[in-house]
């Protein structure tokens, strides 16, 4: 198998977008412009003429580079326009631990069967998914009778449902809310999530959705989804104390479904391992779409207490 480790200088970013447009699990964590805005760093494992792809986003301390997940980023790992096998996705694992000595990052939902290898440890985790195209009344028919409750229940607080183009607006409310509950994202995070929005907004990528009260005065829950072609990445959800007393969150997703029932696209919900956030998300669909994360830290005793 020929597979290669390259530098980012050497990446052709054309090549590499029509490998990930292209590959059977294609993400939109994997375009050269979200690696190249969220990332620190990033080089690659490449399959031949970019027949299979794998981003390695990096970082340097103490003069060590190790790999990490960036923000807002879920999933990586191999990308490719056919299944990719066990003792592939190995080879790709195995020749990322040749060039870094730690690692904490996912792979994706098709990297899966990774083959038992020394110093890493595996760990599935939650990836709700909804696929649409059928209709809102044949999704609403498999809810859970929990959502249906719900959603009957919040239909007398006359909630209102609205767009927003304000894509700044909505990452500094999440910021706001969830900033102390959310270890790992930095304020430089945040400030590059924008600029990442910034483009995606200019090509029509965002989708932003709003549910204010009766009187249309106050914001109780809002969504920011990026999307590519075959997802709605639900990246940014927020909702207020008031929010949560209404019921505005089940008002807001199901009013979002019903909007793009007849679309042939998944709304991924993007997880969650958070007992009450998964018990939310499967509620409205029982597709859990599991990926891996894997770690590894072939760090010389001495220092692996820098990132234990």
């Amino acid at each position: 198998m020929n597979i290669v480790y390259t530098p980012y200088e050497k990446i052709d970013k054309v090549k590499w977008d029509d490998c990930i447009a292209q590959s059977l699990n294609g993400m939109i964590y994997a375009e050269s412009i979200y690696l190249d805005t969220m990332a620190t760093n990033w080089d690659a494992i490449i399959l031949g003429d970019y027949q299979a792809v794998m981003p390695l986003t990096w970082r340097k301390k103490l003069g060590i580079s190790y790999l990490y997940q960036p923000a807002f980023s879920q999933q990586g790992g191999i990308f490719s326009n056919r299944p990719i096998s066990i003792e592939e996705v190995s080879a790709f694992v195995q020749m990322a631990m040749q060039q870094f000595s730690f690692a904490e990052i996912s792979l994706n939902y098709l990297n899966t069967g990774l083959i038992e290898l020394n110093n890493v440890t595996i760990r599935n985790r939650n990836n709700f998914i909804l696929p649409l195209g059928r209709g809102y009344e044949k999704i609403q028919n498999e809810y859970s009778p929990y959502i249906k409750r719900k959603i009957k229940n919040v239909a007398a607080s006359e909630l209102t449902y609205s767009q927003s183009t304000n894509y700044s607006e909505a990452i500094d409310l999440y910021e706001k809310l969830y900033q102390h509950r959310i270890k790992g994202i930095s304020t430089a995070d945040y400030t590059q999530f924008k600029k990442l929005c910034l483009f995606y907004s200019e090509n029509g990528r965002i989708l932003i959705r709003q549910v204010h009260s009766a009187d249309n005065n106050e914001l109780l829950a809002q969504i920011l989804f990026l999307k590519d072609n075959n997802r709605l990445y639900n990246i940014i959800p927020c909702i207020t104390e008031k929010g949560k007393v209404l019921l505005a969150n089940y008002f807001l997703y199901n009013e979002l479904i019903k909007e793009y029932a007849a679309d042939n696209i998944i709304i991924d919900f993007e997880g969650s391992d958070i007992p009450g956030v998964a018990y939310f998300y499967e509620k409205f669909t029982k597709e859990n779409q599991q990926y891996t994360t894997i770690k590894f830290n072939t760090l010389p005793w001495i220092i692996k207490l820098f990132k234990k």
